[in-house]
């Protein structure tokens, strides 16, 4: 048994020192913004890259893999493997480590997916030379580097939205914490029983005229099967929208924000809403 655990806290330790290999910054992204994919060549578990200089490239393959007409493909010509794409040259920085390399991009526009999707399926690459080999010559590479993306940390009331920044034509899912509210009236809610009252407020990019989007009015709301929210196994409801559709902008329709708060489907008085009615400012598309 002894020796069992002596293996199991060497193992342990081993692990600590070969530390992390691949990592973003930010640490917990707004995947709309500009983020780093950091590799640290020197604690990889594939070193078939030792003894080289770089350049170095990435080659990724989720949250979605760019089709060969793509100016960011992963590798060009006929043997792709064998010349990486210019555009996916990583840069090294050495204020991290003497092997530490980067690539910088705006994962929703590198990968042209929503923010959901990296947040869901996560960051998937590898690390290579500009010929990687293959073809009958050994590989070159380092092994998969998968990193899991979190959005990033709130101080959470009530209702809030996932992701960060609201785009016009990305979903975009606002959540109601039942468990935690505190009005009586809106207390352990029944599937069926929240709503949402929301509105969306901008500008005519032709007039310079304010202008709002309503679904419904707040005293109407539960009355829209649009602004009924679903429970989840945790207790919290939510609403998943495109706004662009949803709102149903016009095409000259430039929006500022989202505004919001949660209510019963049946509604008597103040104790069956939310105290909260925040404002969730759009980003650029």
């Amino acid at each position: 048994m002894k020796k069992v655990l002596y293996t199991l806290i060497l193992a342990c330790l081993s692990n600590l020192a070969l530390g992390q290999a691949s990592w973003i910054e930010p640490e917990t992204p707004d995947v709309t913004q500009t983020v780093r994919l950091y590799v640290d060549l020197d604690k990889t578990t594939n070193q078939s890259l030792v003894g080289l200089t770089g350049p170095f490239y990435i080659w990724t393959w989720s949250p979605a893999e760019l089709p060969a007409a793509s100016t960011k493909v992963n590798g060009t010509g006929d043997k792709p493997w064998k010349s990486s794409n210019d555009v996916l040259q990583m840069t090294k920085d050495d204020s991290k480590g003497a092997r530490v390399y980067y690539y910088e991009m705006i994962p929703t526009e590198f990968y042209e997916v929503p923010a959901t999707d990296v947040y869901s399926k996560g960051i998937s690459f590898l690390v290579k030379p500009k010929d990687g080999g293959g073809y009958g010559d050994p590989d070159l590479k380092t092994e998969d580097l998968i990193i899991k993306v979190s959005p990033p940390k709130l101080t959470r009331g009530f209702i809030y939205q996932l992701p960060v920044t609201i785009l016009p034509n990305e979903v975009t899912t606002i959540f109601y914490n039942n468990p935690i509210d505190t009005i009586p009236g809106m207390k352990n809610l029944s599937e069926g029983d929240a709503y949402l009252w929301i509105k969306c407020t901008g500008t005519d990019t032709v007039t310079g005229q304010t202008i709002t989007y309503q679904p419904s009015s707040f005293f109407l709301a539960g009355n829209n099967p649009a602004l009924e929210m679903k429970k989840d196994e945790t207790g919290k409801f939510y609403l998943s929208i495109l706004p662009s559709q949803f709102f149903g902008f016009g095409p000259n329709f430039k929006p500022k924000d989202i505004e919001c708060t949660a209510r019963k489907k049946v509604y008597v008085d103040t104790n069956d809403r939310t105290v909260e009615q925040p404002k969730f400012k759009f980003g650029c598309d």
